[in-house]
């Protein structure tokens, strides 16, 4: 599943300004975008190019991250 919700960096941990309801052992997976004042605009393709390199090329397919999911959860209680 998919899911987005918006924050703030208090200074020593990211605050989630929605309630996101996690169950214990669950993993996940964030990524982030350091949006810039309200003065600058930054276009989308800056926004794009903060993200390229943020998680690394394995050259594995989505069958191959959904069969590793499969087999790393099949067992949890």
């Amino acid at each position: 599943m998919l899911a987005t919700a918006k924050g703030y960096y208090n200074g020593s941990k990211i605050v989630l300004n929605t309630p996101v309801d996690f169950e214990r052992g669950q993993e996940v997976l964030i990524t982030y975008t350091i949006l810039h004042s309200t003065n600058q605009k930054a276009s989308p393709s800056d926004e794009v190019e903060c993200l390229i390199g943020a998680i690394p090329d394995s050259r594995k397919t989505l069958a191959d991250y959904r069969a590793e999911r499969l087999e790393k959860y099949a067992h949890i209680d």
